[in-house]
């Protein structure tokens, strides 16, 4: 299996957001060379549990955009909404692509939360 090299995790669960702001609840990678994103992380209790998400599934598209095409922050910015708004995924989990709506919660300061740290080896 090809190793890949991850940026800096987007962490799309914690503190730092105005009230009545939600999320997916995610944390996410992204690949440095291909760009593709990654779930790294699905913290209990958060929307990505509930919507089904898992560590592992390649998100390709965020509301049809493809986020190869995205920035990190434009990708910060599509899964940020309204608490209660929904944000649709295309997402690919070995070999099936399915689509999974994701009702975005609240934003929590969790102590528990954070990203895990994975060596990169060459």
């Amino acid at each position: 299996m090809a190793s890949r090299s991850f940026g800096a995790a987007l962490l799309l669960v914690a503190a730092g957001c105005a009230a009545g702001v939600g999320s997916i609840g995610a944390v996410l990678g992204r690949d440095n060379e291909s760009q593709a994103l990654y779930v790294r992380d699905v913290p209990r209790g958060l929307a990505a549990e509930r919507a089904g998400l898992i560590p592992g599934d390649e998100i390709l598209m965020i509301d049809g955009v493809y986020v190869r095409d995205l920035s990190s922050a434009e990708v910060r910015e599509r899964l940020r909404g309204a608490v209660g708004s929904a944000v649709e995924l295309t997402v690919v989990r070995g070999g099936d692509v399915r689509r999974v709506r994701v009702v975005r919660s609240e934003l929590k300061a969790h102590e528990g939360i954070k990203p895990r740290e994975e060596p990169i080896v060459p």
